[in-house]
Parts: C-alpha cells; structure tokens; sequence
C-alpha cells in the first residue's frame, strides 16, 4: 500500500472512532436528563445499537434504574455490545429480583454473546421436597446456584424458550446444552438436609445423572450454603464442564 493511501485509510479510521465517541456521548447525556422511563429504555436501546466499548459502563450503570422497563433495556443494549466487558456486567446483575428483567438478561447472554463451546444451562425452579422450608431459604438456594454456575463461566438459558430456538442456537454456536433441576430434601436424620441435583440433556432432556450432598448439625441457611455449591462441582467434575 502506498503511504499517502495508508495515512488516508488512519485518518478515515479515526474519524470513524471519533464519530462513534461523539455519538456515544450524546446519548448518554440525552440518558442521564431524561425523566421518562420510555425514553430512557428507548436512549439505551440505541446505545447498545452503536455497538462501542465506550458504551458498556453507562449501559451497565442502567440496570440500577429503578424502573423495570429501562432495566430490561439495558440487558438487550448490553447483549447487542456483545464484549467480554458487557457480558461480565450481566453475569454481576444476575441477581436482579424481576423475573422480566432477569428473562432479558438471560436472553441477551444466550443470544448475543456466547462463545463457541460455551456452556448453555436452562435451570428450573429449586424445588421443597422438605415442605416446609422457608421463602428465604428456597431464595437462598437459588441464587447460590446461579452464583455458582456463573463462576463455572455459563450462560443461563431464557424460561419457556422454545425447543427449536434453543436446538438452533446449541448447534450454531456449538454450545454444550444441559438442564438443571435441584431438590431439597429431607437428610437421614431430624435435623438433616439433602441437597438434589438431576441433570438432563437440553432441549432433549435425556437423563446424564443425578448428584447429591447430605448435611446435618447445624442450621438449614448453613447447610444450604455448604452444600448447594459442593453438588454443582461434583456435576460439573464428571460431566467435564470447564470454565
């Protein structure tokens, strides 16, 4: 390449990352004035359309908002981004508490940022075979479990996706699908404590086995959160997941 077409293709290029910056800026401006939920929803949805790394912080920043519809916005922007940065900020918020939101976010991991190979996981709701455990402990078990396959480096799957949008994306990106269901159940003694875990193929849902953890001694909120984490890594050591 001739130097004057070399320098002309340098100052294009910067042009280019000097327009986007410029974009960016403008919109995060027009987010931070604006009152109305909608247009804070509609204002990051055009962030994350612009695809820039200087995006990710103030998108990230949005699933604080107190509105539900703008967060659920941040976690479509943040899905389009489709950076490292980006998907690190969803895995942080997975413990966001609407499941509107928390549908979003996962939809965004799966279809906008899983690397190839990547581990692809549809949980179900932690189930009390106990039967009287309480909402708090059933919470606790379950953000345990998220936290826990978050740190393993998977995605988890959208609730109620369909068998052949998950079929098409496990193969498009080469992805190792699993469904996950844990059980609480009652430990060989009084005061004791099971921890269950079936693990299925997915969409196919064939059986790859059942792994469980037993406690006893002290209290159910302790047990749970030795346990919880100790079953997932036993699954996850046979069935070979990696981070």
């Amino acid at each position: 390449m001739r130097p004057g077409l070399c320098l002309l293709v340098l100052l294009s290029s910067v042009a280019a990352f000097a327009e986007e910056d410029a974009r960016v800026t403008y919109l995060v401006k027009q987010l931070a004035g604006a009152k109305d939920a909608r247009v804070r929803a509609q204002t990051v949805l055009v962030l994350g359309q612009t695809g820039s790394d200087s995006a990710v912080a103030p998108v990230c920043g949005v699933l604080k908002d107190p509105e539900s519809i703008v967060r659920s916005a941040a976690a479509s922007a943040l899905g389009e981004i489709r950076s490292e940065a980006a998907i690190a900020c969803l895995k942080a918020a997975m413990g966001e508490s609407d499941p509107g939101v928390r549908a979003a976010m996962a939809k965004a991991m799966a279809q906008g940022a899983l690397a190839s190979g990547g581990l692809y996981l549809q949980v179900e709701p932690v189930q009390d075979k106990v039967g009287d455990l309480s909402s708090d402990l059933m919470a606790l078990a379950d953000k345990l479990m998220r936290e826990k396959l978050s740190s393993m480096g998977a995605s988890i799957a959208p609730q109620n996706e369909d068998k052949k949008s998950a079929t098409n994306l496990i193969r498009a990106r080469k992805l190792k699908g699993f469904q996950l269901r844990m059980q609480l159940l009652p430990g060989s003694s009084e005061k004791g404590l099971k921890v269950e875990m079936l693990i299925m193929s997915y969409p196919e849902q064939a059986l790859k086995g059942s792994w469980s953890v037993k406690g006893a001694g002290g209290k159910q909120e302790s047990l749970i959160k030795a346990m919880v984490p100790r079953v997932l890594e036993d699954a996850a050591k046979e069935l070979e997941w990696k981070n």
